[in-house]
């Protein structure tokens, strides 16, 4: 996405974007969602596509933004169960991290409260990463990215090293309602990565994930968006 310059008073669409997704031409428009209770100026990224005449929301992406810190907060982001499996979650991180540089924004950091496990995942392959490497060894709290053998079968395959870490992601809606498979071996599937997802208790320490390179994000940016523009 471009320069967008009316980001505090403009309209609540700022910017608008075409693009696809395997059958679909779809729109992704930037808006302006509703401040938070901390006043946080927020923002979102919503690709819809038009099936029979009428829109379909394929999903959204939201994130702050701090104008004069020049910082971005990735918060979350949803792709809905009929259009999984077409690269939309790319798609959109790729548009926002574009969004970001190109307005001047180059401190990029996850929110931790982000609580899925292969968006942290997908959100590394652009360059994010925990500033202490050595996390990853000490913390029990540690989540195992598998994929299947099976390029075709999309199942994303967790591997804990705490069960109870995974007896409480069990419980979880983002369990319930995404396409995760618990695997208690290496074996059964392809290792891609690890990520931290700490348990959101007062006990827990968050963990930070910040764009930690700019090169890797910009190289893959440019190939995902190229894959997708009309």
């Amino acid at each position: 996405m471009k320069i967008c310059n009316n980001l505090l008073y403009g309209d609540k669409i700022l910017l608008t974007d075409r693009v696809f997704s395997g059958e679909y031409n779809q729109i992704i428009n930037l808006k302006r969602a509703k401040e938070d209770i901390f006043g946080y100026p927020k923002y979102y990224l919503e690709i819809d596509t038009i099936i029979n005449n009428s829109i379909a929301h394929q999903g959204y992406l939201y994130f702050y933004l701090d104008n004069y810190a020049k910082t971005s907060f990735f918060i979350g982001l949803k792709v809905e169960e009929n259009f999984r499996h077409l690269n939309i979650a790319s798609l959109l991180i790729a548009t926002y991290l574009q969004f970001c540089f190109n307005n001047g924004y180059k401190y990029i950091k996850m929110y931790h409260k982000q609580r899925k496990p292969f968006i942290t995942y997908l959100l590394k392959t652009y360059g994010f990463e925990v500033n202490d490497l050595s996390l990853y060894a000490k913390r029990n709290d540690i989540i195992n990215i598998y994929r299947d053998y099976d390029y075709d079968i999309k199942t994303k395959l967790l591997l804990f090293k705490d069960p109870k870490h995974e007896d409480n992601f069990l419980k979880t809606n983002i369990y319930q309602d995404d396409d995760y498979e618990i695997i208690h071996d290496e074996d059964e599937g392809i290792y891609l990565d690890k990520i931290i997802l700490p348990i959101q208790n007062i006990n827990t320490n968050p963990i930070s994930y910040n764009l930690l390179n700019e090169r890797m994000a910009n190289k893959k940016c440019k190939r995902v968006l190229r894959k997708h523009r009309l």
